[in-house]
């Protein structure tokens, strides 16, 4: 499976490459292609943590995670799908972000309250025994993160797109987390050593770490101050010191997100997502690393340079 999932990582850099130069091709600053990809990719990874919520007897509802996750995307893109009209004017202004917040929080509420049925016995338990007390409860905390953890982070990480006018950003994000992946691999079966975190991913090694780290912030230099300037004619090269700091941030963030991910799987008792393709595993397996570290990409472009 890690051999799988390294494959996929390294052919993840070069797709995404190229669908970023398709997407820029269209000449607009709406990326209308990014838009329906975000839109699948956010759609496939909340069925798959409904999936594991559901593997742990809760009972999130798709439907309202889907339409409300999809939200914060259209809020970062309707200023530019509706450059003239007054629900641009409202996301520009900023009013819109704690009001989304407020009233998603509001709506799962609500239907957790429709919702509400008291606990009833079960046959497959001892008899005049009952379902877990707060289980509607947890399955309502449930989709508020399921929404939160997909639907805002890609949305904060889209804005990426927009820093330098094209998809230089982006792709620094996804070199920096993939080129990790790769890094880890080959210094945890090069050098091996003692386990990270054996309770959570038995795989992953200190060395491993450490390779993520270190190959993810010299893959964000080779591509921030050598490659840059071949590639956008408008970019400044970094100070080396500073690509370094961002890469090793955003890569240790990347880690991070993986670790969450089977921090997810394993609390659920569930060994991989819903298998995207037979031995790859599922989509929230390739994207962990990226739902963590692409808002602190975002931060971290802003503040290393």
């Amino acid at each position: 499976m890690l051999k799988h999932r390294l494959l996929m990582s390294a052919l993840l850099i070069p797709g995404a490459i190229g669908l970023f130069v398709w997407d820029h091709s269209f000449g607009s600053n709406t990326a209308p292609i990014l838009f329906v990809v975000l839109l699948v990719i956010s759609a496939r990874c909340v069925w798959e943590l409904v999936v594991l919520s559901r593997a742990a007897g809760f009972r999130p509802s798709l439907a309202l995670c889907w339409i409300w996750t999809w939200s914060p995307l259209f809020a970062v893109w309707a200023p530019r799908l509706f450059p003239s009209s007054d629900m641009s004017y409202l996301f520009q202004q900023g009013h819109v972000p704690l009001g989304w917040f407020a009233f998603i929080s509001v709506s799962i509420l609500l239907m957790a309250v429709i919702r509400y049925r008291p606990p009833v016995a079960s046959a497959d338990v001892v008899a005049n025994a009952f379902l877990p007390v707060g289980q509607q409860f947890v399955s309502a905390a449930i989709e508020f993160f399921i929404i939160h953890y997909i639907g805002m982070m890609l949305a904060v990480t889209a804005q990426m797109r927009w820093f330098q006018e094209d998809y230089f950003a982006l792709g620094a994000l996804v070199i920096a987390t993939k080129m990790g992946d790769v890094g880890a691999y080959t210094f945890g079966r090069l050098i091996g050593g003692p386990k990270m975190t054996p309770r959570l991913s038995p795989g992953k090694t200190w060395s491993g770490g450490v390779g993520h780290i270190v190959t993810a912030g010299l893959s964000s230099a080779a591509w921030l101050c050598w490659i840059g300037h071949r590639v956008n004619g408008h970019w400044h090269d970094w100070p080396f010191w500073s690509a370094i700091l961002f890469g090793a941030v955003v890569g240790f963030a990347g880690l991070m997100g993986d670790l969450a991910e089977s921090l997810i799987k394993r609390d659920v008792g569930v060994k991989d997502a819903p298998s995207l393709l037979p031995g790859f595993g599922g989509l929230l397996d390739l994207m962990d690393s990226l739902l963590l570290a692409g808002p602190v990409a975002a931060f971290m472009w802003h503040w290393a340079r």
